[in-house]
């Protein structure tokens, strides 16, 4: 393993040395250019552009919107390797993945390595942790937001091929005020996994027989209609598909898809601007298993659906040319149709009403003051349930003060609903999660939230420290997600506990773009807590999944080589304090998955990542190429963890072991 990790060190040497100086020039300036971070009006808000994320080392060759979130502070992940995020201690269901305004439920892609959104299409990925926008709802604890760029006005080719997807795009105009953009990507992760199964026996866990079914297609049509008018047609749809035996004899199936589509309207003329969207979005999940307990054979089924169509509206104007005060509304209908845990004839289904109106008032004195008020109002009703509407009010207000040339204070404060909830399986963000609304059982999740941080900047560095102190209330414990086969599906509701969280820390970035460099440093020292749960630890407080008390995220880039560092402590597993009683057809028995609350802590993360990005052009094709390492020092990192049938006992999984990666991309 060693020699393997040498030869790839002097190759990446090698390729390095005959580079040619101009263009590491022309890629160190485009990486710098969109690397660096954007601060909107208060600490929490944080963007990039569509390099900036691929400049990333990951196991796709290039990073995506989830990477690069993963290394900013106040987030934590789930299972290494994952697209699990836990931001200021809210679960990971808590957060709002967002592709141009329209929620993305079933985000994960390749068994959680990257996202369903392709980089070609992207123009820039933020992340909200506090201050939130008006038009922003739904959710307690972070918004990843991604907005698609437009077509080019010129016809454009792309194919790109990584470890693990190979992909076309293409964009351009269609006459004189329509245009096009589309990408298509398939995987082939079967061939690849049984390769690397074959020649690094015992480094990839205890699969046999691994299959995967994976794409995703995206396409967006624009229509100029004038100059103040525009309207585009988008599509995205995606599969992930996966089959494998595990040690004890178990069949297992598992997959998920998603078809979004939406119309968009937006009008900007004279400081006003409306934009209008109607979007139709279905996700679901399926998970199979064969397995043979205490000599019984069994065949479970579990299927989950989500399906949302919703109409939105919002409106905008700005008052002065240069600072000033801009005025924003707008509306927000859903109506959802849940099909959570469907098992035999148990369908579980469910529709709601999401009914939201929201005003906004931005003010800014340049270079001395930012000022931002949202307030929004929200009407839900489940209407299978015997319950009435509810409303609920929300609110977020943040500050920006530049109290010298080179220093500001920033400040925020929101209360947040959300009414959809996601009840966390094994392992953290694959296909056993599943969606499920509020009712007469389970009430809307809530948060009260305030972030208070100072920012420096002087020549190429700047650096942020902040505190933060979250309390949430009804907060979703699903007692079962150590086993959803168990006839808790059939009455989900009556198998949840609901409690409180709270969670502190602080956070700290430090950044400096100079000649020839750019570095990051992203470190968190946080704790979060759960308590109040009846039925958990007796009532008293215990650690939250994926507590992790230190968090640190190091990158620096010089001349397209990148170094990165990622290290989290470890967390604890969290079960409830008394046996489960497991109900399938044909066997009936009591299973302790877990003695105790956090009677197990998963060790400390720790990864070396090593990368070399190039661009360059040949004739009328320009290429990037990345080549890199992930996991150098080759720490087996903890995956997930499965319930042993043979042993009666949990069994760890380390899926990502020292892994060369690879993307090239050729534009023409």
């Amino acid at each position: 393993m060693r020699k393997a990790t040498t030869t790839i060190v002097v190759l990446l040497l090698t390729l390095a040395a005959h580079a040619q100086e101009s263009a590491w020039r022309d890629t160190l300036q485009a990486a710098v250019k969109t690397d660096m971070r954007r601060v909107e009006l208060s600490l929490g808000r944080l963007q990039t552009g569509m390099e900036g994320m691929r400049s990333i080392v990951s196991p796709m060759g290039e990073g995506d919107p989830i990477r690069w979130a993963q290394g900013l502070p106040g987030v934590t992940t789930g299972a290494d390797g994952t697209t699990a995020m836990y931001v200021r201690g809210g679960n990971s269901g808590n957060n709002l993945f967002s592709l141009d305004g329209v929620p993305v439920y079933g985000y994960s892609h390749i068994l959680g390595l990257t996202t369903i959104v392709p980089t070609s299409i992207i123009e820039s990925a933020e992340l909200g942790k506090g201050g939130f926008e008006g038009a922003e709802q739904n959710f307690t604890a972070a918004h990843l937001r991604i907005v698609t760029k437009g077509p080019a006005e010129t016809q454009k080719f792309s194919v790109s091929l990584n470890n693990f997807l190979a992909s076309v795009g293409a964009e351009g105009p269609i006459g004189k005020k329509l245009s096009y953009l589309a990408s298509f990507r398939i995987s082939p992760l079967t061939w690849e996994y049984r390769a690397v199964r074959k020649m690094l026996p015992g480094t990839l866990g205890g699969l046999d027989n691994f299959s995967a079914s994976v794409g995703d297609a995206y396409a967006k049509l624009q229509y100029v209609i004038d100059s103040w008018n525009t309207l585009t047609a988008s599509f995205l749809g995606s599969r992930d598909h996966y089959g494998f035996d595990t040690p004890d004899a178990s069949h297992e199936l598992m997959g998920w898809h998603n078809l979004v589509g939406m119309l968009k309207y937006t009008r900007a003329k004279n400081g006003t601007s409306l934009e209008v969207t109607v979007s139709a979005n279905r996700y679901g999940s399926r998970q199979e298993q064969d397995k043979v307990y205490r000599e019984t054979q069994n065949h479970l089924s579990l299927l989950s659906t989500l399906t949302e169509y919703s109409l939105s509206g919002n409106l905008k104007h700005r008052i002065g040319r240069k600072g000033g005060l801009t005025l924003s509304e707008g509306l927000d209908a859903r109506y959802a149709i849940f099909a959570p845990g469907q098992v035999a004839s148990v369908t579980n289904r469910s529709n709601t009403l999401l009914a939201t109106v929201w005003g906004q008032a931005d003010f800014a004195i340049p270079d001395r003051l930012a000022l931002k008020a949202a307030v929004r109002g929200h009407y839900y009703r489940n209407l299978t349930a015997e319950a009435s509407g509810r409303f609920d009010p929300e609110a977020s207000l943040s500050a920006r003060i530049n109290l010298t040339r080179w220093l500001s204070l920033d400040l925020t404060g929101d209360r947040m609903v959300q009414y959809y909830h996601t009840l966390e399986g094994l392992p953290v963000g694959w296909s056993l999660d599943m969606v499920v609304p509020s009712g007469t059982r389970v009430r809307p999740e809530t948060a009260l939230q305030g972030n208070a941080g100072l920012t420096v900047q002087a020549g190429g560095h700047s650096v942020s420290l902040g505190g933060f102190y979250r309390a949430m209330d009804n907060l979703v414990y699903y007692k079962y997600a150590q086993s959803l086969f168990t006839g808790a599906l059939a009455a989900w509701e009556d198998h949840v506990d609901i409690g409180q969280g709270t969670a502190y820390g602080t956070e700290f970035l430090y950044e400096y773009q100079g000649r020839g460099w750019y570095t990051r440093i992203a470190y968190t020292l946080s704790k979060t807590m759960r308590h109040g749960f009846a039925e958990i630890n007796d009532g008293e407080p215990f650690h939250a999944r994926f507590d992790r008390t230190h968090v640190l995220n190091a990158t620096a880039q010089w001349r397209g080589f990148s170094a990165t560092v990622t290290m989290q402590s470890g967390h604890w597993e969290n079960g409830a304090p008394q046996t489960y009683p497991m109900h399938v057809p044909g066997a009936e028995w009591t299973a302790k998955y877990y003695s105790g609350v956090n009677n197990y802590q998963m060790p400390t993360v720790f990864r070396l990542d090593l990368g070399w990005q190039q661009s360059f052009t040949t004739g009328m094709a320009s290429h990037t190429v990345n080549i890199g390492i992930c996991n150098v020092t080759n720490h087996f990192n903890p995956f997930m963890l499965y319930f042993d049938t043979r042993t009666e006992s949990w069994r760890q999984i380390a899926l990502l072991p020292i892994l060369p990666n690879f993307s090239w991309r050729i534009e023409f």
